[in-house]
């Protein structure tokens, strides 16, 4: 999916591009590029906020959301490793031999390996808490968020699921703990998801309280494949609990 559909007032819109555009210049360097939105407020080390884009698209398009997160927060919105189209990037393939949305696991595990790499480089880098890291995506992205928060929970306070399923298999190498018990978990789905089913979100919802974890799902009724004002609304409150 090429662009997200946020639907916020034209003005809202106008005033977050404005602000966001002394803070877009690609940054290089570390495992992965990113765009940054540095704190606005500063009172010690910032909690991190690391955002992760779907299927085609890049680093921009998630950067759209970085206004509307807490003054506090240090945002970065990353571009995922392998190429797609002429502007697009993507976190894996889909298998293509079979019916259900199954990422290619090898390109999984080297973009989740870099992520682990990238989010200690972050917090050094961008001199950021260590102890408050959160990583959200939307679709693929979403799909990540899972893979690298419920594997490397002492790494990650929270993970926020746009959109996404779990990925098929991954509850098997999930070691229970006390960091991943702790482990925050936001899951927002339409049911008019027409890319990753409605059932597929809550399929993962329904795993993960499975295995003792306490995700928050939060329902749209006749949503699409898309993240909306509300979503975002919901996002941050959940951020600032």
């Amino acid at each position: 999916m090429k662009r997200i559909a946020i639907f916020i007032c034209c003005t809202i819109i106008s005033i977050a591009f404005s602000a966001c555009a002394q803070n877009n210049m690609l940054q290089e360097g570390l495992a992965l590029k990113y765009l940054v939105r540095e704190p606005r407020t500063h009172a010690g080390k910032p909690p991190v906020a690391i955002l992760m884009h779907g299927y085609g698209s890049n680093e921009a398009d998630l950067f759209e959301l970085a206004q509307f997160f807490p003054d506090d927060f240090l945002v970065i919105s990353v571009r995922a490793p392998y190429p797609q189209g002429p502007t697009g990037f993507q976190w894996f393939e889909k298998d293509r031999s079979k019916q259900k949305y199954t990422p290619i696991k090898a390109q999984v595990e080297d973009s989740r390996d870099l992520l682990l790499k990238f989010i200690p480089q972050v917090v050094s880098w961008h001199h950021a808490d260590a102890a408050n890291i959160y990583v959200m995506g939307f679709s693929q992205g979403a799909i990540m968020s899972y893979e690298v928060g419920l594997t490397s929970p002492a790494t990650i306070k929270g993970i926020g699921i746009l959109s996404g399923g779990l990925p098929t298999g991954l509850e098997k190498e999930i070691k229970p703990s006390p960091t991943l018990s702790r482990l925050r978990i936001f899951i927002a789905h339409g049911t008019a998801d027409n890319i990753l089913s409605y059932q597929d979100g809550k399929d993962g919802y329904d795993q993960l309280v499975k295995l003792g974890l306490k995700p928050e799902l939060h329902t749209y009724t006749g949503m699409a494949h898309t993240i909306t004002s509300q979503v975002v609304a919901d996002l941050v409150k959940w951020l600032k609990s």
